[in-house]
């Protein structure tokens, strides 16, 4: 707990994010100079100045932000006010241990209509990149196969993407995760772990064709080719040039594709590599 100069004792504690103007009610309450209660506080390191009018509690024997809150709270403190969002990518892929890597970058889905004008933000240690999506790539309202609240701290909520829409994300936003190499051993990963793999086809269905594809491709080759069997006639049936990397961070050219028969996906990725990203966790 933090206390004010009279002795009166701010009402938040560790890791809580005071932030104007969502708190000024209570604050008001100990004095209507608040800012300048939190600006004096502040260079006491008695709170931590995340953004203009947003804070945190300073915690005993911390030096900074990034000590006194995890990085998913700083995330909520900046956009909970600005419209929906997600923590995702390879922040996601991260926080549901699909992957050993570690980044000093945080990324974070928004909707393509929302108001905020930002691009990116520095937070203390952290860099914030936010990711606009469009309605077709939104999860459905109240979905919670794809975009769940998660506990960070005490008594705070994060919104996080499901490990089901974190799958489907690698394939769609490769260069956000890290790489296709990055994806695909989080799908073999994903093995180890409690996952919905017909709750990931019926997203991959929704999103449209090319993502359907690439999805269809790792589910038959991680073993679950079950969820999509009533499928595949009709993705076979449609000849489409999708590459299963849709960032072609191989840089192959058309020509040296080959073509997966049962999905119709282009593989724009060395097979070699592809067996030994799958093969690594007994499977490919």
């Amino acid at each position: 707990m933090a206390h004010t100069a009279d002795g009166r004792v701010l009402r938040a504690r560790e890791g809580f994010a005071p932030g104007l103007p969502v708190d000024r009610e209570w604050l008001a309450e100990i004095t209507p100079h608040y800012a300048r209660l939190l600006d004096r506080m502040a260079a006491r390191k008695l709170l931590y100045r995340v953004l203009r009018g947003q804070y945190v509690v300073a915690p005993w024997a911390t030096d900074g932000v990034d000590q006194a809150a995890p990085a998913e709270l700083l995330v909520d403190l900046v956009l909970r006010e600005r419209g929906e969002y997600y923590l995702g990518f390879l922040s996601a892929l991260i926080a549901h241990r699909l992957t050993d890597l570690h980044t000093s970058t945080l990324y974070v889905a928004i909707r393509q209509d929302s108001p905020t004008d930002m691009t990116s933000v520095s937070l203390a240690a952290y860099e914030l990149q936010l990711v606009r999506l469009s309605p077709s790539r939104w999860p459905m309202q109240e979905n919670e196969r794809e975009r769940v609240r998660v506990q960070s701290g005490l008594k705070e909520f994060v919104w996080r993407s499901t490990i089901e829409r974190t799958l489907l994300d690698g394939l769609l936003r490769p260069e956000l995760c890290a790489g296709i190499e990055t994806v695909i051993t989080s799908w073999a990963r994903a093995q180890a772990h409690p996952v919905d793999w017909r709750a990931i086809w019926a997203i991959a269905n929704s999103s449209g064709t090319a993502t359907a594809r690439r999805v269809a491709y790792l589910l038959i080759h991680t073993g679950h080719e079950h969820v999509l069997v009533e499928d595949l006639p009709s993705l076979q049936a449609k000849r489409a040039d999708i590459p299963l990397d849709r960032s072609n961070g191989y840089g192959m050219d058309r020509r040296e594709m080959t073509r997966d028969l049962q999905t119709g996906v282009l593989l724009n990725v060395p097979t070699k590599h592809l067996h030994g990203w799958l093969g690594a966790v007994g499977l490919g």
